[in-house]
């Protein structure tokens, strides 16, 4: 657990965000009076118009929750998961993988739902109610991609070892190609595709993360391929030979030889 973390760096994680939510909850204040919503923030106001307070804050808050407990998920775990599965031996490596994909779980769902105070702060003051379902669905997705995003990252991780950056880089533009897939589950069959490479596309569709909130309802059927498929995936690279190390010597200057 201290790879991914000290105990120091949870405790000021946390005061941090703390401070954040009770200033948030001093500061801003939503009000729906006849002519119209508006937010008060240090004493401002901010109108919304004829727009329902509800719906600008659900519909703003949803996004921000899915982003960013996902992103600090991922930043989170992921190079002390990808330290762990460049061990030396492949069963150390596909170890390493679980063992770590799970302790990147818990470190980074701590340092994610810690940061998401804050909105949950927000959303009281607007709403008036701590917990709505909608927020509470947004924060179980971001969970899930959090997770998603991990394991792609340890494939990426084992595909370009020689720089992890790279790898990182991947995996965040990974899941801007998921939502691109569901145009063609929309309009693949009037584009010319056979049902058969729609079904191909609705695989590789569920298999990907995905930069948008799912509007459908959370399903656990959909969870053996989204993250079975990136684990199954990253224990078969865990057994691919890791490259040899150069012998000593051989990379060396050769000495000149002697008249």
């Amino acid at each position: 657990m201290e790879a991914f973390g000290s105990s120091k760096l949870r405790i000021a994680w946390a005061l941090v965000f703390l401070f954040l939510s009770g200033l948030v909850f001093m500061a801003v204040k939503g009000v729906q009076g006849p002519e119209g919503s508006q937010v008060l923030v240090f004493g401002t106001s901010l109108p919304l118009g004829q727009d329902t307070l509800r719906n600008y804050t659900i519909g703003n808050l949803q996004p921000a929750m899915y982003w960013a407990g996902s992103l600090v998920m991922l930043l989170g775990g992921f190079f002390p998961l990808v330290a762990r599965t460049q061990a030396a031996t492949a069963s150390d490596r596909a170890t390493g993988l679980f063992i770590g994909s799970f302790w990147g779980f818990i470190h980074g769902a701590f340092l994610g739902q810690v940061a998401l105070l804050p909105i949950w702060s927000l959303c009281l003051r607007l709403l008036k109610e701590p917990f709505p379902p909608e927020l509470l669905r947004a924060d179980l997705h971001g969970l899930l991609l959090g997770l998603q995003l991990l394991l792609w990252g340890a494939v990426f991780a084992r595909l370009f070892r020689s720089n992890v950056g790279l790898a990182l880089l991947f995996t965040i533009l990974l899941r801007e190609l998921g939502p691109k897939l569901s145009f063609f589950l929309d309009f693949g069959e009037d584009m010319g595709l056979t049902k058969g490479a729609v079904q191909v596309i609705n695989v590789f569709h569920k298999l990907l993360p995905m930069a948008q909130l799912p509007s459908d309802p959370f399903s656990p059927l959909a969870l053996p391929l989204s993250l079975g498929g990136p684990l199954l995936l990253g224990v078969l690279l865990a057994f691919l030979p890791m490259a040899s190390a150069p012998a000593a010597g051989a990379s060396g200057p050769r000495k000149a030889k002697r008249a």
